[in-house]
């Protein structure tokens, strides 16, 4: 039974207004990893005070989502900080479904769809009944004699109001007073008065109602984590989701037949792809246009057969010790197949790179990889344990082992000074770098570019320059960023552009006839700085 309601009315809106208030027509950067904080702190003292304690692994998943949320202020790659934070987010609901009982570990992939699909209806109806009916059954519980009057607690209401109406006048006349005194006093209660200004009045409107609504999404997700509608035992991975329908010996042919259409093409790889270039040359393509073809295909075959694999062991009624093994015999022998077909996805991908440099695309994927391959291997190991309702969390500790990745490897860093090592070893072959690739790339790359501009030779060296020169112009010439938007990797490029600004000086920033776009001239050719204008915000 909640103890003070007043605990999750509170709690909620201070959370839904600092939603406004750190992302209102704000770029991104600190304050997400902030909210995040403040949002299980809310959660975590609510819970103290209604002397509810949740569950040890709750308090661990709350550690590592706040770990997750801090590439908001660390990385500026687009990427990174979309996968960092909706991986925050999706942990952080999925703390809250198990905040007392911590079964977040022990979940098959079915059990979260269904626990998500209840958490969302709960949120919606638990908060309506604190909100419009909490006063109402705390004072029934609290007055068990019928005879006792009920405190009037709206008695203080109207002192409150007649106070505050016979404050304002005296405030206004005081304030008038005081302004006509002190210019700087002045200059504060004229911007203080500008949020009353009539044409703000719909931004306001607008803005309180998302508060309201968020309040009250929030004060239902408080109530149902800490007194959950029902509590829910914990599942065994290991037992079936649901009733399993299909005969083994079905499941034996699909994988079968599966395993066969693996081996016909591994053969195909062996004699065309790792046999070298001259055999895929006789088949009339080149080595990259070889690479670009299968590269994405070889991935999706991948992640199918993980699909596969888990659609057809949910649903395969596997009642003998042979069929057990058979299934897993079959199982594996793919699995294996795919793991030589992820080898031949990444040397294809290392060869589309070397034909055309590297991109963020192809970067995601080189992390991506790796982790799906050791998926894989553990997938193969939970079937020879006869483990396979661990399959969930599997998955879920990959995905986070991905984020951090991304967020640790610093991708647009690592862009640049491939592209740039490789224009410097391949500026007799005539290959130069993409001046407007490297202006799209982040405030992460910046570092790198500088070390690229202080070591390498012209040409490469001068398309450096200019876009160093774009990039601080840019940030001259930007508004101040509020401290919501706080970004260390934003910062520490800013600081080190000013520091070394008089390396700038030989690549003068110009504007057009119109006004509208920069540019920087090298060599008689125009370098526009369009794109480091667009990415550096």
């Amino acid at each position: 039974m909640i103890k003070n309601t007043s605990r999750f009315l509170i709690a909620g809106l201070i959370i839904a207004w600092l939603v406004d208030f750190f992302f209102f027509n704000k770029p991104f950067g600190i304050a997400f990893s902030i909210w995040i904080f403040i949002a299980a702190g809310c959660l975590f003292l609510v819970s103290w005070l209604e002397k509810i304690r949740p569950h040890w692994l709750s308090i661990l998943l709350t550690g590592i989502t706040i770990a997750i949320s801090t590439a908001s202020f660390i990385r500026q790659e687009p990427f990174t900080l979309v996968v960092s934070a909706l991986a925050s987010l999706a942990l952080l609901i999925l703390i809250t479904i198990t905040f007392r009982n911590g079964n977040w570990p022990f979940f098959r992939l079915l059990d979260y769809i269904i626990q998500g699909l209840k958490w969302l209806v709960m949120i919606f109806s638990r908060g309506w009944p604190l909100i419009f009916q909490g006063q109402k059954k705390t004072k029934t519980e609290n007055n068990t004699d019928s005879s006792e009057p009920v405190p009037q607690k709206n008695k203080t209401l109207w002192p409150v109001l007649r106070g505050l109406l016979l404050a304002l006048p005296i405030i206004l006349v005081l304030a008038a007073l005081l302004a006509g005194a002190d210019p700087i006093f002045e200059q504060g209660l004229n911007k203080f008065l500008e949020i009353f200004r009539i044409e703000n009045l719909a931004e306001y409107v607008f803005r309180t109602s998302n508060i309201l609504f968020m309040a009250y999404l929030f004060i239902g997700v408080l109530v149902q984590a800490i007194y959950p509608a029902k509590q829910d035992p914990r599942p065994h991975p290991n037992q079936p989701s649901i009733k399993k329908f299909l005969g083994s010996m079905e499941t034996s042919i699909v994988f079968g037949s599966i395993n066969l259409l693996f081996a016909a093409f591994l053969v195909i790889q062996f004699r065309y792809f790792f046999g070298g270039e001259a055999n895929i040359s006789e088949t009339g393509f080149t080595y990259s246009e070889y690479a670009r073809r299968g590269f994405g295909e070889l991935i999706t075959v991948a992640v199918l057969s993980l699909i596969i694999y888990y659609l057809f062991h949910s649903i395969t009624r596997l009642e003998s010790n042979n069929q057990k093994r058979r299934f897993s015999g079959l199982s594996i022998l793919i699995f294996l197949q795919v793991l030589v077909m992820l080898v031949s996805s990444f040397q294809r991908l290392v060869l589309y790179e070397n034909a055309y440099g590297f991109s963020r695309l192809r970067t995601y994927s080189h992390l991506f990889l790796p982790w799906l391959a050791v998926l894989i291997v553990f997938v193969i190991i939970l079937e020879i344990l006869q483990r396979q309702g661990h399959l969930a969390f599997t998955i879920l500790a990959v995905a986070a082992g991905f984020v951090v990745t991304s967020i640790a490897f610093n991708i647009d860093g690592f862009i640049a000074r491939q592209n740039i090592q490789r224009a410097t070893l391949s500026e007799q072959e005539g290959y130069a770098l993409d001046f407007y690739y490297i202006s799209e790339l982040s405030s992460d790359a910046v570092p790198v570019i500088l070390d690229g501009f202080r070591t390498t030779t012209s040409p490469t060296r001068d398309l450096l320059g200019a876009d160093l020169a774009c990039r601080w112009h840019t940030m001259q010439n930007q508004e101040t960023r509020p401290w919501q938007s706080f970004n260390l990797s934003f910062s520490r490029a800013k600081n080190l552009l000013e520091q070394n600004q008089k390396l700038w000086l030989q690549y003068p920033v110009e504007q057009d006839e119109n006004g509208f776009q920069n540019f920087v001239m090298i060599d008689s050719e125009t370098y526009y700085c369009a794109w480091a204008d667009l990415f550096m915000d």
